[in-house]
């Protein structure tokens, strides 16, 4: 079972558990959007936009998302 109140994450196919632990560290980051034809997950947080893809590392640490390429 994952625990989703961790400060870091790493993506795995599973886009739900993805974004139940987003859910879980709101205030890291402005906007969420899933884009169901694309199958696509975008951030939008104070370093900027990104797609969130499998095998990327998250970091809820420090109050911002930070994210691997």
């Amino acid at each position: 079972m994952k625990n989703f109140s961790t400060e870091t994450y790493v993506v795995d196919d599973n886009f739900q558990d993805t974004i139940t632990w987003l859910l879980q560290h709101q205030d890291c980051f402005d906007e969420l959007r899933f884009d169901v034809l694309t199958q696509e997950l975008t951030v939008i947080h104070a370093a900027g936009t990104d797609i969130i893809r499998a095998g990327q590392f998250l970091n809820a640490r420090y109050g911002i998302l930070v994210t691997s390429l």
